[in-house]
């Protein structure tokens, strides 16, 4: 994938399009620089900060995949959802928002985190909400808070290129993530109907194809269908008691066994789990001795 200029905004692809453990970022190149999610192409970013004066770094979320090599713009100010900010401030906060259940897991995310991605504490320098306008010169953006995928997860809309950056409302054919301890589900989907009212013409999106023009009505739809689709396929494994190992190992998140073992249980159980709370909520499913089942009638 190449980068593209949308006016001053510039569309920095990934590798492997974008796919964890990376992202696409953006960058502006106005008078005040700024990078978006830098965690796209290490090489080009370290570029950037050698070649710009990169004055802003902007996350869009607190997830490893889209801060990774933030470091690299050491003298640049951070600014972050005001509702992710408690990740940010501390790494026992962060394992805590993912919610890891064993200890075993915690630990290795702990190394991961702080060797791999270069998590370190940070106070960020400014904290964002729903309706701010961030003005970089020429170029503004439009905070649109989008929650579900964490608490705090934003868009940002700039009007005058008629673009809107869906950070991880991906529209990949895997479908929303919510799966974080704080993650809920019927945000997910409301946020996803809120970003397509928006009258952009131009679309980026943090994986895998990244870049979409309008009119993409289709994409939205075939991306909130797979919440339905896992709701269908947990309803039908429901028809008889099961246990959490029952439903993790029928894979109706990964389709498939995948390796690291450990961490597709996880995710597998984390998604599964918010579905199963919202059936219980609407009085589709009741749990007896850690066993989940259909109410019938």
């Amino acid at each position: 994938m190449e980068s593209v200029r949308f006016g001053r905004v510039v569309f920095m692809p990934g590798p492997n399009r974008g796919k964890y453990p990376h992202c696409h970022s953006l960058f502006i190149d106005d008078e005040v620089q700024a990078v978006v999610d830098p965690a796209s192409d290490e090489a080009a970013l370290k570029r950037l900060a050698e070649e710009k004066r990169i004055a802003v770094v902007i996350h869009s979320h607190w997830h490893e995949d889209h801060f990774w090599f933030t470091d690299l713009f050491a003298g640049a100010r951070l600014w972050v959802p005001a509702a992710d900010l408690e990740p940010y401030l501390d790494l026992e906060n962060f394992i805590r928002w993912y919610g890891f259940d064993a200890p075993e897991h915690a630990q290795q995310w702990r190394q991961i985190l702080a060797q791999q991605f270069r998590y370190r504490p940070r106070r960020p320098d400014r904290t964002y909400t729903d309706g701010e306008t961030f003005s970089f010169g020429t170029t503004r953006a439009e905070v649109v808070h989008t929650p579900g995928h964490t608490p705090g997860h934003s868009c940002l809309f700039f009007p005058e290129e008629s673009l809107l950056f869906l950070a991880d409302i991906d529209l990949s054919r895997f479908g929303p993530w919510y799966g974080d301890v704080y993650s809920n589900l019927d945000d997910t989907i409301a946020s996803v109907e809120k970003v397509r009212k928006i009258p952009a013409r131009r679309y980026v999106a943090s994986h895998e194809q990244g870049l979409f023009q309008a009119p993409i009505d289709d994409l939205f739809d075939r991306y909130l269908a797979v919440v339905e689709d896992r709701d269908r396929k947990l309803r039908e494994l429901l028809g008889e008691p099961r246990s959490r190992e029952e439903i993790i190992v029928s894979r109706i998140v990964y389709g498939r066994p995948r390796e690291p073992k450990s961490f597709y249980d996880f995710g597998e159980w984390a998604t599964m789990r918010k579905h199963l709370e919202r059936m219980i909520r609407r009085g589709e499913v009741k749990e007896e001795d850690g066993r989940w089942r259909l109410v019938s009638g």
